[in-house]
């Protein structure tokens, strides 16, 4: 103010008599920013609202400042979701679980995460609970190759019983079941001019000999002729198949393997055995036998043939050595006069127990070609 009116007077003094008028501008017109976040510019604009006249000059009407100088918000990325936890509880109701882990995290006000873990209820079925059996299997082989065998078809345990839950015995009828199979006699299939069956199977044979003292010298020489015999059966040209291993057992330590299964056993090697007339030491037989087994071949049928006349000096360690032994092979049992240990027999063998049995009530029966063949026929499903 106090230059306006210096200037004034002054231009009075030299006669001139002028109204003088300063710039004026309006406000500043603030722009849009650049940038939303992490720092732009913006204009600001004014204009002349009063026009100079001789005074002060008008300002800039034009300007650029920084603007929006805080961080950008960052939002919340997440991962896959994991796969579900195991069951807390296998029945009664449980929880399962499952995650995702945070990628990036939320800044600067971004949007938050979502939830990183979920839980759900599982085998929330109850814990009394029957077993599923599968469906019924195919047909199996043949147990005998005449006068009447038995196939059998068998249902497995896909899901096992929980707690209270039943199940089925694996012998019940509901599991196992048996039908009739190659009805016809022995002795109608017997060609003319020939006493013995041959086995045509592919089979891998354990013949096991009882060689102890309660036999008697006759006894012996007839059991002798019983494994020469078989061994032929299973070794004649037409049974070009079969492998057989000799076996022949008393005590435990005279106890022998005469051939192997692929030692090519001959009938000579059974008609060569000497009598060891000891004790019977059958429990050790049987697991001798399900040894040989494994240098088996694959794709070949697993029997063994147990020729024995005197109660085992184990019954309980027999008993648990032919379960074991059934689940590898079959077997074919064949009590020989009037002290075999019949009884203890049915109780080990497999069911049905006509297909798994051939007994010879004396030891003269031993050369009897109709018996013969039926244990020919027992122990091969396919005889011709």
């Amino acid at each position: 103010c106090a230059l306006t009116k210096i200037r004034g007077e002054l231009y009075k003094m030299e006669g001139h008599k002028v109204f003088i008028t300063d710039c004026q501008v309006s406000d500043w017109v603030v722009g849009e920013c650049s940038a939303s976040c992490q720092g732009g510019t913006r204009q600001l604009r004014r204009t002349i609202t009063v026009a100079p006249n001789g005074g002060t000059a008008c300002p800039p009407l034009a300007a650029t400042e920084q603007c929006n100088p805080q961080p950008c918000p960052v939002d919340c990325r997440l991962g896959m979701w994991s796969g579900w936890s195991s069951c807390s509880s296998k029945c009664g109701g449980g929880v399962r679980s499952r995650s995702r882990h945070v990628k990036v995290p939320t800044k600067h006000g971004g949007e938050p995460c979502d939830k990183t873990e979920e839980t759900e209820a599982c085998n929330v079925q109850s814990c009394n609970r029957n077993c599923l059996l599968s469906r019924w299997s195919q047909w199996g082989t043949c147990s005998k190759g005449c006068g009447t065998g038995h196939a059998m078809r068998k249902r497995t345990v896909k899901r096992p019983a929980m707690g209270t839950g039943r199940c089925l015995r694996p012998t019940h009828k509901g599991r196992r079941q048996f039908k009739r199979c190659n009805t016809t006699p022995c002795q109608q299939l017997l060609p003319k001019g020939r006493d013995y069956f041959h086995c045509n199977a592919k089979l891998d044979v354990v013949l096991v000999v009882d060689s102890s003292g309660s036999l008697g010298s006759f006894g012996w020489a007839q059991s002798k002729k019983l494994a020469s015999v078989l061994v032929q059966s299973m070794t004649a040209e037409k049974a070009a198949g079969i492998k057989v291993a000799l076996l022949e057992f008393s005590s435990r330590r005279k106890t022998k393997w005469i051939t192997h299964l692929t030692d090519g056993t001959k009938e000579k090697d059974a008609s060569g055995m000497n009598w060891f007339r000891s004790g019977t030491a059958t429990d050790q037989a049987l697991g001798m036998a399900q040894s040989e087994l494994v240098y088996g071949r694959s794709d070949a049928t697993p029997i063994v043939v147990v020729i024995t006349d005197g109660r085992p000096s184990s019954a309980r360690r027999t008993f648990r050595a032919a379960r074991r032994l059934q689940k590898r092979a079959k077997l074919v049992w064949v009590p020989i006069g009037r002290r075999a240990p019949v009884r203890l027999i049915n109780r080990m063998a497999a069911r049905p127990t006509r297909d798994h049995i051939v007994r010879f009530y004396t030891f003269g029966q031993l050369t009897n070609a109709r018996l013969i063949n039926r244990l020919i026929g027992a122990s091969c499903p396919e005889v011709a």
